[in-house]
């Protein structure tokens, strides 16, 4: 009983010492997304005379400000699910699915307040090279497809794992979806890193927290099996 309850402990602070490094990453490369905004979005940007005037310091504060209020919000529902479920994660497999979908809303909701933005900006009889909506369709749309079908595989990849899948067989899915949100980060020229990274960490402490109610050698315990398994041989 002490090896496994040790186990469980040593994989809940890594779970969360994982969300903590992340957020700290998060912040400290929270002004990346400023050369985005501006160069690649027109944000705070006016099309006057034919060309643009943009507000550097606005472009700064919604960088900044974006990266912090959207990581704090995603990392602490998150944090909530872990605790909510690290004493029972077997039984509540499905609630890992939802840690990889929080962990991606940053930057989705991020893509989508700019393409608001843009949309409601637009400036009047401009050419297809100065529209703003053709700029977040070429700098954000892909970036943010990218994000959300790394949320829908980590997600796949964490409900199996919770519910006893083969390392082998859940990291299939969790490879992939860090790739993508590598992806995602280079095509918007590190414009979603920060919320990036906070979707890396928060999937990782998931993984972690499920990887230890499954390890290779240990045998099923009563009272704390997986309900899948047990309705298919019952």
């Amino acid at each position: 009983m002490g090896e496994p309850r040790g186990r469980d402990v040593a994989a809940r602070v890594v779970a969360l010492w994982t969300l903590a490094i992340g957020f700290g990453a998060s912040v400290l490369v929270g002004l990346s997304p400023t050369s985005w905004l501006q160069a690649r979005l027109r944000y705070a940007c006016e099309f006057e005379a034919e060309e643009w005037v943009c507000d550097g310091n606005a472009a700064l504060l919604a960088a900044g400000a974006s990266s912090l209020v959207l990581s704090t919000l995603a990392l602490g529902s998150i944090a909530l699910i872990v605790r909510a479920t690290w004493d029972r994660v077997r039984l509540r497999a499905e609630r890992f699915g939802w840690i990889a979908l929080i962990a991606v809303l940053p930057t989705l909701i991020l893509c989508g307040l700019l393409l608001l933005d843009a949309a409601t900006h637009e400036p009047a009889g401009v050419e297809l090279d100065d529209s703003r909506l053709a700029m977040w369709i070429e700098s954000a749309m892909i970036p943010a497809l990218a994000t959300a079908v790394a949320g829908v595989l980590a997600g796949s990849g964490l409900r199996m794992r919770a519910r006893g899948r083969p390392r082998r067989v859940a990291f299939v899915t969790i490879l992939p979806a860090f790739a993508l949100l590598l992806v995602a980060a280079v095509i918007s020229f590190l414009g979603t890193l920060p919320t990036g990274i906070v979707a890396a960490s928060a999937i990782g402490a998931g993984w972690y927290l499920a990887a230890a109610a499954w390890p290779g050698a240990a045998k099923q315990t009563v009272g704390d099996v997986d309900p899948d398994r047990s309705r298919s041989t019952s």
